[in-house]
């Protein structure tokens, strides 16, 4: 892909979608947007060598959340357009119970299953976390015997279990 244009269409289409996949995986709202401009600041940089956009930027933010080292990160946040939190908000609060039972998976299967939520293929997954294609269809069986467990719970037990 290459274009200024093409990069602000992108941009615009996928900033929310991002930070909503961000939430799903685990992270506070706040932590998500800082992360997703990050990473649409470093598409920004690389954009004309960037194959598949959506995997690339999520693939990016995921490597920056585990920037070991806070101060190394680029203090960027991009202009907030009219309608962004709408747009977020319809994003992540459908799936707010979902995201506080998500925020008690290990890490990569909360990683997994974000990327699976966002129309990521195992196959895809895989590739973008390079890891093996068993081992995404493990987390996702890991994932789906949680949820399945944590529906026939009791719900005093379900409230328990999210804090």
């Amino acid at each position: 892909m290459c274009g200024r244009d093409e990069f602000d269409a992108f941009f615009r289409a996928d900033f929310p979608p991002l930070v909503a996949f961000l939430c799903k995986a685990g992270f506070e709202v706040e932590t998500a947007r800082d992360v997703a401009a990050e990473a649409m600041l470093h598409a920004l940089e690389a954009w004309p060598t960037i194959e598949e956009p959506r995997a690339w930027v999520r693939r990016v933010a995921g490597r920056l959340l585990d920037t070991p080292d806070p101060e190394a990160r680029v203090d960027w946040a991009p202009i907030a357009e009219p309608g962004d939190d709408e747009k977020l908000s319809a994003l992540v609060e459908p799936h707010g119970d979902l995201i506080e039972l998500l925020a008690t998976l290990p890490g990569q299967q909360r990683m997994v299953l974000a990327w699976s939520l966002d129309g990521f293929t195992p196959a895809q997954i895989a590739k973008a976390l390079r890891v093996a294609p068993a081992t995404v269809r493990s987390n996702l069986r890991h994932v789906r015997e949680r949820l399945r467990r944590h529906r026939a719970a009791p719900p005093e037990d379900q409230r328990d279990r999210g804090r």
